[in-house]
């Protein structure tokens, strides 16, 4: 038989070809084929082909015993890793057999293509021992069936044990309020429950957070001076009524001398005596007791974590967690009515906005450290009466990127609810925002139009940024330096007038001297058990304080500078400072004394605006403008 050209050969239907290569080999071939091809060219496409064809019977035959044995083998160590038993197949060996007889009967397959499969097949099966090998080896490190329902919301923080125990109280009082058995579960199917709910409640708050109700309105909305008053009145009549109900409970043990003890034996590695005095302190404080007990829980968590060297793991744990955005207005709403500094900064904040684009059809503001954008619902209505009609308001919040895998989540819903007040007033609003470090963002990033009223604000966000050094190159430089060169109509700028030495043992000094007079204030106004207050504690001042005990390095992200530092900084990179408006002055001055305590102030030095309580500074502002070039 004369065989085709190269060409025409590969050119033929499969089954033509299965004839030609079955009834053919290469000592069968003819003479006049060996001389039209006398190097050989053709054996290669031959025997190409020919491997093709014989691969094809193979995968025929031999697809029940692939089906069966095979996928048991990848099968088996999935169950055993879900604790379950590998349910035995009836037919595998009905399927080997037919197999062999099929494959024996078949003399297209020679024994070299039957060795080869027979190494392929063992080279699987020795695969699939090594990852049961290494299922078994991985075993012993994953936790039991108990520990693998962890509760997010739990940690080793005093503070949020009180805050889970109590949790769980509520929810077996809901229980038994809606007619549910108050019965004893194991601790396996009540972690279990605890964290099914949790999680729903989590992705929940992620994905669908209510972004405006009556209580938003309430809590963001200017309603008057009269209203601020009743407010006021009624927390302080709370207070007041349980003044004299945990005398027994106020500190006889000097917190401060122990806490300082405590640090500077763990500054020495003096893990025994650091130990004993962590196991005092522990005995005396609690996370709802006085603000000096609440505050030494913080701290010698904080302590106890430096010591065990588990600072940033938990501090990061703190961070990550999950918080409702109405849950953070209770903590706002709480604070705004026992405390005026917050307030008076917003006042001062727009104030000056208000005043520098006074007759600006379009407004563009930058606002570094958005946060939850508290501060823009009242200027959304203040500009809804703006003589004129409202202008058109653009905002550009930028903040850290949150953790996991949604950054931007929370700035999306802030301009989803700023969106909101803008329509209700009647504001042409426009909203954009950056989830980055500052000091990655370029002016692109910004989109500046020239024909809008620029303004750059800061509210108490810029500590975050973590290199403090006065280096031309450090990231509070590069953002000044950005800042500068977009050139703002004003920079508004609101610090937390501090600074925490970089060596341990001075810093921790400093900041139990700092964060008692915020202690202070919260125990003299506000009830011990108010809702809001614990939520601030744990949320917004657990977890600075926190990571400035416990952590060092990089992992120190709370860095706060003076004003007087400030001051000099922000002149380095190019600004000038403005003179304080006096009408703004007034309007603070007037919210300060709206029924606020006495041992709240504001005084004026070098055209700062600086706030406290009792006679040490907390907040400092300022307004700025670029220099002419």
């Amino acid at each position: 038989m004369d065989l085709p050209g190269e060409n025409n050969f590969c050119s033929l239907k499969l089954d033509e070809a299965r004839t030609v290569i079955n009834s053919m080999s290469r000592t069968n071939i003819s003479q006049d084929v060996i001389e039209k091809y006398p190097n050989n060219e053709l054996y290669p496409t031959l025997d190409y082909i020919y491997q093709i064809l014989l691969e094809d019977d193979i995968d025929e035959q031999l697809t029940g015993y692939q089906d069966v044995a095979g996928l048991s083998d990848m099968e088996k160590p999935f169950y055993d890793i879900l604790g379950e038993k590998y349910p035995p197949s009836p037919n595998t060996n009905v399927a080997l057999s037919q197999t062999k007889s099929n494959h024996n009967s078949d003399t297209c397959i020679p024994s070299s293509n039957n060795l080869s499969f027979t190494k392929d097949y063992r080279s699987e099966s020795l695969l699939a021992k090594e990852f049961q090998r290494g299922v078994e080896e991985g075993k012993k490190f994953l936790p039991t069936i108990n520990n693998l329902a962890i509760d997010l919301h739990v940690s080793r923080l005093s503070l949020d044990k009180a805050h889970t125990n109590k949790s769980s109280e509520i929810e077996l009082e809901e229980e038994t309020a809606h007619g549910l058995p108050k019965t004893r579960k194991s601790s396996t199917d009540a972690g279990l429950n605890l964290l099914e709910r949790r999680n729903s409640k989590m992705s929940m708050l992620c994905a669908e957070e209510t972004t405006r109700d009556e209580m938003f309105d309430k809590v963001l909305l200017y309603h008057g001076e009269e209203y601020a008053r009743e407010e006021i009145t009624r927390l302080q009549e709370i207070r007041k009524c349980q003044a004299n109900q945990k005398e027994n409970l106020e500190d006889s043990i000097d917190f401060e001398s122990l806490l300082v003890q405590c640090s500077e034996a763990i500054a020495l590695n003096n893990r025994n005596k650091a130990e004993e005095l962590i196991k005092e302190i522990r005995k005396h404080v609690s996370p709802v007791g006085s603000g000096a007990q609440r505050l030494a829980c913080i701290l010698t968590d904080g302590l106890e974590a430096r010591m065990d060297g588990t600072g940033t793991e938990t501090y990061r744990q703190l961070v990550s967690k999950q918080i409702s955005t109405r849950e953070i207005l209770k903590a706002y709403h709480m604070y705004i009515t026992a405390s005026p500094l917050l307030k008076i900064s917003y006042c001062f904040a727009n104030g000056y906005i208000c005043k520098v684009a006074e007759n600006a059809s379009r407004i563009h503001i930058i606002d570094l450290g958005i946060t939850f954008g508290f501060q823009w619902p009242p200027l959304i209505q203040a500009l809804a009466k703006r003589k004129g009609g409202a202008p058109k308001l653009r905002i550009t919040g930028i903040d850290l990127p949150q953790p996991g895998f949604r950054p931007a989540e929370r700035l999306k819903q802030i301009g989803v609810r700023l969106e909101e007040y803008a329509k209700s007033f009647g504001v042409p609003f426009e909203y954009h925002c950056i989830a980055s470090l500052w000091d990655s963002i370029r002016i692109d990033d910004l989109k500046i139009d020239d024909e809008e009223v620029l303004i750059v604000n800061s509210m108490f966000r810029f500590k975050q940024v973590r290199d403090e050094t006065f280096a031309k190159d450090s990231a509070r430089n590069q953002v000044l330096n950005l800042m500068q060169q977009i050139k703002p109509k004003v920079f508004v700028l609101g610090i937390f007038s501090v600074y925490f030495s970089p060596f341990f043992t001075t810093r921790f000094r400093k900041v139990l001297l700092q964060y008692s007079m915020l202690f202070d204030m919260l125990d003299t106004l506000v009830p011990w058990d108010d809702e809001g207050r614990q939520l601030m504690e744990r949320a917004l001042l657990a977890p600075p304080i926190f990571n400035l005990v416990a952590c060092e390095g990089h992992d120190r992200v709370e860095r706060p500078e003076t004003y007087k530092q400030w001051h000099k900084r922000i002149s380095q990179a190019g600004f000038k400072q403005l003179p304080l408006d006096q009408d703004i002055i007034k309007d603070c001055n007037i919210k300060l004394k709206s029924g606020y305590h006495e041992g709240f102030f504001i005084e004026k030095e070098n055209d700062w605006l600086l706030q406290g309580w009792k006679g040490r500074i907390n907040y400092a502002l300022s307004v700025w403008e670029p220099e002419l070039e």
